[in-house]
């Protein structure tokens, strides 16, 4: 199998922002070391040192770039200075950045990311996440399913390789198994998410990982789009489909709507409600998204949606009767 110039970039990358936080906490570790801790070539190692050697901003002084040292067989990191200057945030984007961080640390092989918990703790002591009960208490919960499901997929997503997946659909009701070319894990409203190419459906789905009964790896390539953008999926929904969808929405789900659905387009009504139209994935879909608006939702078109979320309702009271 040939890996694509994305895979090996994207594994360099990873290997180089893992590894160094580590070089910088314990200076003058050895070549030898570094490449038996992070599973890679000496050679490599060596071209991913003198990569860093380069970073840095425009002026490119001996302030402004992340200096390498390489004694003997002893590594020595020494940041920029612009690191040194203290990181001025908003409130939106400290948070941000905690629930991302948050999210990143619930994940397989993340329990020993030291920098991570560190930098975790100082944030959240700064925002108030530290405080459960108090007024600006935050808290973060990512459902994740089963550790090894994750594991598995992480390690398809490195190797550029195909995985076969037991899934089950919410929105179906069945357990169905799945041919998937991984495209890449994303965190949406409080999960993880597989996003990629169902052979089944011969389409692009994200696959809720709680949802993911058995996850097997195969030595199959797979093919990830060029023009793969993960905040395109940050809502957990990416529009697919030719059926449109209006409806109007309360004032308070309207402050994160558009934020989460594919709006086509939105207008203001007098009482303060919003009108939107959007691209549906099925009239079962929209069920689902009008039952979870619940009052905050109203004058939904097309009826046939109405009807399916009547039958939704029905069937989920049947079962809990």
């Amino acid at each position: 199998m040939t890996e694509s110039p994305r895979g090996r970039l994207g594994k360099r990358l990873g290997r180089i922002l893992v590894m160094l936080p580590y070089v910088i906490a314990n200076p003058g570790v050895s070549v030898n070391e570094l490449a038996s801790r992070f599973g890679v070539k000496k050679r490599d190692l060596i071209e991913d040192l003198n990569l860093v050697f380069m970073c840095g901003l425009p002026g490119y002084g001996p302030g402004d770039l992340i200096e390498v040292a390489i004694d003997g067989d002893r590594v020595y990191v020494d940041m920029a200075d612009y690191f040194k200057e203290p990181l001025r945030m908003t409130p939106a984007e400290a948070l941000a950045l905690y629930a991302g961080a948050a999210a990143l640390a619930t994940l397989p092989g993340m329990e020993q990311a030291d920098a991570l918990k560190r930098a975790l703790a100082k944030l959240g002591q700064a925002i108030g996440a530290d405080r459960p009960h108090a007024p600006a208490g935050i808290e973060i919960q990512m459902e994740s399913g089963a550790p090894q499901h994750l594991e598995k997929l992480q390690r398809a997503l490195t190797d550029g390789t195909r995985v076969k997946i037991e899934y089950f659909s919410a929105t179906k009701g069945q357990l169905t198994e799945r041919v998937v070319d991984p495209w890449g894990l994303i965190a949406a409203l409080g999960h993880w998410y597989l996003v990629g190419w169902d052979h089944l459906q011969s389409d692009e789905r994200m696959f809720r990982a709680d949802r993911i009964k058995e996850v097997e790896s195969t030595e199959e390539a797979a093919e990830v789009p060029a023009d793969f953008d993960p905040d395109r999926y940050r809502g957990a929904f990416r529009g697919a489909g030719s059926t449109t969808l209006t409806l109007e929405i309360s004032p308070s789900a309207a402050r994160w709507f558009e934020d989460y659905y594919p709006v086509v387009s939105s207008s203001p009504l007098e009482d303060g409600w919003k009108r939107a139209e959007l691209v549906s994935g099925g009239d079962r879909w929209a069920a689902t998204l009008v039952m979870r608006l619940g009052p905050d939702v109203r004058s939904v078109t097309p009826e046939s949606v109405m009807k399916e979320a009547r039958s939704l309702a029905g069937d989920i009271a049947a079962n809990y009767s």
